[in-house]
């Protein structure tokens, strides 16, 4: 009798594997998938990949093209974008726009059945009228007058656009709240393990946090289940910032509002910005979305809580 013959994995395609986040992920869907990491960074040293790893310039070259054509990837997992942090305006739009629009039409050419694209709750934009409970389907008002949030606008809006333009592919947008954890260096999570943390004097806005963990599960989750559509994610509940500020264990700075602007304008300069000036409206103004959907349709869940979400910034969860 011959041996059964082992079935094989499916093959997840993740991008920007040398984030924190997109390689945790990476490490949870290693549990089934065949695993290729695409990044345009190297690793930190010594870091080992549960896969093969290829390091590309940006998301829209060919090598990417090849990348496909050799392992034909089942699952595409795009979490690659430059932060805002990266000046150069060609640059990011190259890898936040031209970048997904080239993934997403590479995941079609080779045969992909799904595909994942984190987006983010920023790009409803923070307005005094907003209401509570932001749903998908309200309109993206982020202000464009900032190319930083522009880029993500148009990120979001080439992947929506695929979704309903191929309905063959179970295309999944997933617009996340704030994420903060142990290991993410994005602005939030940086913010918080400052000494001081900064506040706009006169503004406490209501804003939501995940922990890094659960939004690894919610892709993971967005990957192993069917479905498609745009759907937003958060944690558990909302808080004050001042009142995130504080469970995250650090004192604040009150910054007036009038002179935070021009203040960003040249600490962004010299390269030691507290709030990024395209960033500062979400700390006058409360964005919270709803979530429903998602918990709905995927069986979505979070594990933390809010406080420990925030604990864990500084390890003190």
């Amino acid at each position: 009798m011959s041996p059964k013959t082992k079935k094989k994995k499916p093959v997840a395609l993740i991008t920007s594997v040398a984030g924190a986040l997109a390689y945790k992920t990476a490490i949870e869907l290693a549990k089934d998938h065949e695993i290729v990491g695409l990044s345009t960074r190297p690793l930190r040293p010594g870091l080992p990949f549960p896969g093969t790893l290829v390091r590309v310039r940006h998301y829209a070259q060919r090598q990417v093209a090849e990348v496909f054509r050799q392992h034909r990837p089942d699952v595409v997992v795009h979490t690659g974008s430059l932060p805002s942090q990266v000046r150069d305006p060609g640059r990011r739009f190259t890898d936040n726009v031209l970048g997904t629009r080239n993934i997403l039409e590479l995941a079609t050419k080779y045969g992909a059945r799904k595909a994942v694209v984190q987006s983010t709750f920023h790009v409803y934009g923070a307005v005094h009228t907003n209401h509570v409970h932001i749903t998908e389907d309200e309109p993206l008002r982020a202000a464009q007058m900032f190319p930083q949030i522009s880029d993500v606008v148009e990120m979001d809006h080439a992947a929506t656009t695929y979704l309903w333009q191929h309905q063959g592919m179970e295309t999944v947008v997933l617009r996340f709240a704030n994420m903060v954890g142990p290991t993410l260096r994005n602005f939030v999570s940086r913010t918080l393990r400052r000494s001081r943390v900064p506040r706009l004097l006169g503004y406490d806005p209501v804003m939501q946090f995940i922990h890094e963990d659960d939004a690894v599960m919610a892709q993971a989750l967005a990957v192993r289940n069917p479905g498609r559509g745009v759907y937003n994610v958060a944690g558990e509940g909302a808080v004050a910032w001042s009142w995130a500020i504080r469970h995250a264990g650090a004192p604040y700075v009150s910054v007036p509002h009038f002179v935070a602007i021009p203040l960003v304008a040249l600490l962004f300069r010299a390269r030691g910005v507290m709030l990024p000036e395209h960033l500062i409206d979400y700390f006058r103004y409360p964005v919270i979305i709803d979530d429903k959907s998602f918990r709905e349709d995927f069986g979505y869940a979070p594990l933390y809580t809010t406080v420990d979400a925030l604990k864990s910034v500084r390890g003190l969860a």
